[in-house]
């Protein structure tokens, strides 16, 4: 009986450990499931501060089109009025770096996702994309490769953790990551300047 009893508990860590999930006890009593092998998607937009003005600011802002071990949309079409996370991310420029028709960009801030099942996501209306409930907050240093002849543009971030909350989702109660857990963020995207938007970009995040 005991041998049965280990061999089952293998297979269920197994299980657990093949879709990155933990599961735990909140403050609450409830059990929680942590994700801690992170994936996401994510769909925005941007607005950066015109060449000369200073400081400099810079904001993205959007949805995730998918997130590991969590349902991303209520229903269809999938776009920012059905998704049911968002972020927004605050940003300040440390420096530019020319290189021929390069511009690098180097900035750090903070991200912060949201629980939002509000429905009212509008790009027009960048502000709607953080009146949600924070689930994960991270800071990040950012670097931008601008492409001025063509105005496309790739990104990379390394995100750090600093909160994290459970959430309530198909039934059960979910956090993403802990405190202290970092991620790799990358965005490909086309300038828009003077916009607004600044631009448009896609892409992805992976722990690590």
């Amino acid at each position: 009986m005991t041998r049965t009893f280990c061999v089952v508990g293998l297979v269920v860590g197994i299980l657990l450990g093949a879709i990155g999930a933990v599961v735990a006890r909140g403050e609450s009593g409830a059990r929680v499931r942590h994700i801690d092998r992170l994936s996401f998607e994510f769909v925005g937009q941007f607005v950066t501060s015109p060449p000369g003005v200073t400081p400099a600011t810079h904001t993205h802002y959007g949805y995730l089109s998918y997130i590991r071990g969590v349902p991303a949309f209520r229903g269809n079409p999938e776009n920012e009025q059905t998704a049911l996370f968002t972020f927004f991310a605050d940003a300040t420029t440390l420096r530019i770096i020319v290189n021929g028709p390069l511009r690098i960009v180097t900035r750090i801030g903070r991200l912060t996702f949201y629980r939002d099942t509000s429905g009212n996501g509008s790009f027009s209306k960048p502000e709607t994309f953080r009146d949600g409930t924070r689930v994960l907050v991270a800071s990040f240093r950012q670097q931008v490769v601008n492409n001025t002849v063509t105005g496309s543009f790739s990104t990379f971030h390394q995100a750090t953790i600093t909160a994290t909350r459970p959430f309530r989702s198909g039934g059960a109660t979910i956090q993403l990551g802990r405190v202290g857990e970092t991620f790799r963020i990358a965005f490909s995207g086309q300038g828009n300047m003077p916009g607004p938007p600044s631009g448009f970009f896609g892409g992805y995040g992976v722990s690590g």
